[in-house]
């Protein structure tokens, strides 16, 4: 089995990591901090299994490029698990122009899966998408799907959250087995490079996080039971479906944010 997992060196997506690790025969795990992996991954046996490409997500171009170095390679996923996120100040930009908090947590795992979607097999692979119940957060202007004129970063996690929802209701009706998961209020580095009343607002609310190894549990349990028990384009909370808010059960609404993505894809030249 090949696994793909993104955001592998901190929090849940160690944790996740740990706990599958046997499961996969190959390790596919892009991420920013080299040093820091090969630091970390030094308690993992068999490190022969795992392959590492630098990757940024809230660089478009780079991800594309490193996308399509991991399909030349691994031309067969069998899960793909778009775990890396993170919230950051209200209009801070990437280099290409995109909010940063769009460009990691939805059009940088956009490029990725989009371009990996020929590695995976219909009614076989699993692609998971790590959500949050801040999808419900309102505030969602849908003439501004692309956030380029949001200022608050607690409605622009929220957005980006939600479209995280949509993007695997509309792979699931592609014939993908997709699924998105709410992982619990986790005690993480999360939050660190946000703005400072956000930072606050999470450090004061940390008593009642849960651990990082309790809030992997729903991604583990989507990665390790068969597709025939569990629901297509659900979304999980404490590894049961619940149902998701009404925009995240719109069928337009993630077409619409699917070709408007590919739209900001596009204009990069991608």
């Amino acid at each position: 089995m090949t696994i793909l997992l993104t955001g592998s060196t901190s929090g849940i997506g160690w944790e996740t990591l740990k706990s599958l690790y046997d499961q996969a025969d190959q390790w596919i795990l892009p991420l920013r901090n080299i040093r820091k992996a090969e630091d970390l991954f030094r308690e993992l046996p068999d490190q022969d299994r795992l392959k590492i490409y630098e990757m940024d997500l809230s660089s478009i171009q780079q991800t594309h490029k490193i996308a399509q170095e991991i399909k030349s390679n691994h031309p067969s996923i069998d899960i793909l698990i778009n775990n890396a996120g993170g919230m950051f100040p209200g209009g801070k930009k990437t280099s290409e122009g995109f909010d940063m908090t769009f460009a990691v947590n939805h059009l940088g795992p956009f490029a990725l899966t989009k371009q990996l979607l020929p590695c995976l097999s219909r009614g076989k692979s699993k692609v998971i998408y790590v959500s949050s119940e801040a999808h419900r957060i309102p505030g969602l202007d849908l003439n501004d799907l692309l956030l380029e004129n949001y200022s608050s970063t607690i409605t622009a996690y929220g957005a980006v959250k939600l479209f995280n929802i949509l993007t695997a209701k509309y792979l699931s009706e592609q014939g993908y087995h997709t699924y998105a998961l709410h992982p619990g209020a986790v005690k993480t580095a999360f939050g660190a490079e946000t703005d400072p009343i956000s930072k606050a607002i999470i450090r004061a609310t940390q008593l009642f996080f849960i651990s990082p190894r309790k809030g992997a549990e729903t991604t583990i349990h989507l990665a390790k039971n068969p597709t025939k028990n569990l629901e297509s384009g659900a979304y999980y909370v404490r590894k049961k479906v619940k149902k998701p808010s009404q925009l995240a059960r719109s069928k337009s609404l993630s077409s619409k944010l699917w070709n408007q993505s590919e739209e900001a894809l596009k204009k990069l030249g991608l």
